[in-house]
């Protein structure tokens, strides 16, 4: 990480759209993933603002709610490179954005003091070479989503028909980010759900490939050892690759 804090949950709708903010700075932020109407709206909300064609998902679709979560989580990691990349490419005048990226660092960070150095030349070539190795250590911020794992009620159809279980509120948020083109983690809150911990499984992204790399990685937020340690040793016995965890202090 660029810098030494990231955006946590802030509920349903105050950080839907953080990413789209500040991961172009290298700030890491999370997205709450569990309602997937907010989400559908903000999606074509976003689509339209940067001219991105938007085609909705009904929820007659079939497996609409985790269809929805994808389609949003692939649109914001594209959004959010686009403006990296645009970013980068800027020259390094005042009160630009690749300017502020560089200011908005701790000043403990070597990258923040290479900055500063740079910033001090005069002479125009060496100048030069010390912003293309900048722009080579330049991070993007992380996208994580998170699930409140409690929040798993079960959904009907239009005729009153159950939709099964792995159509309940926390599989289907799951199964979207898992489908999602995202490198990320999935923060799992609110209490332990052994149906949802035994659905992550089912997915090759958590588990390390042959380079002994990662695409998706689990991180449980807990009140205590005790907690950790339980939902911990649950998931080990499913064999996941990564776990790690956040403690919540009042």
């Amino acid at each position: 990480m660029a810098h030494t804090f990231h955006i946590p949950v802030l509920g349903l709708g105050y950080s839907i759209d953080t990413p789209l903010k500040v991961a172009r700075y290298g700030i890491s932020s999370v997205i709450s993933i569990v309602d997937d109407e907010l989400i559908e709206r903000v999606r074509e909300y976003h689509s339209r603002k940067n001219n991105v064609d938007f085609e909705p998902i009904p929820k007659s679709a079939d497996d609409y709610r985790a269809k929805r979560i994808t389609a949003y989580l692939n649109m914001v990691e594209e959004l959010v490179d686009n403006q990296f990349t645009k970013l980068k490419a800027e020259p390094f005048e005042p009160d630009s954005e690749i300017c502020r990226y560089f200011e908005l660092l701790p000043n403990d960070s070597q990258l923040k003091q290479g900055y500063d150095l740079m910033m001090e030349y005069t002479e125009n070539v060496r100048k030069s070479i010390f912003q293309t190795i900048l722009r080579k250590q330049m991070t993007i911020g992380v996208i994580d989503v998170n699930i409140m794992a409690k929040v798993d009620k079960m959904n009907y159809a239009a005729d009153g028909s159950s939709m099964g279980e792995e159509n309940t509120d926390a599989l289907a948020a799951l199964r979207g980010f898992a489908n999602s083109n995202l490198q990320s983690s999935v923060i799992l809150s609110a209490g332990m759900n052994p149906r949802l911990y035994s659905y992550i499984e089912t997915f090759a992204d958590f588990y390390p490939d042959k380079a002994d790399s990662l695409s998706k990685k689990i991180v449980l937020k807990v009140s205590d050892f005790r907690s950790a340690f339980i939902q911990a040793k649950f998931l080990a016995k499913k064999g996941c690759g990564y776990l790690s965890f956040v403690l919540n202090q009042v």
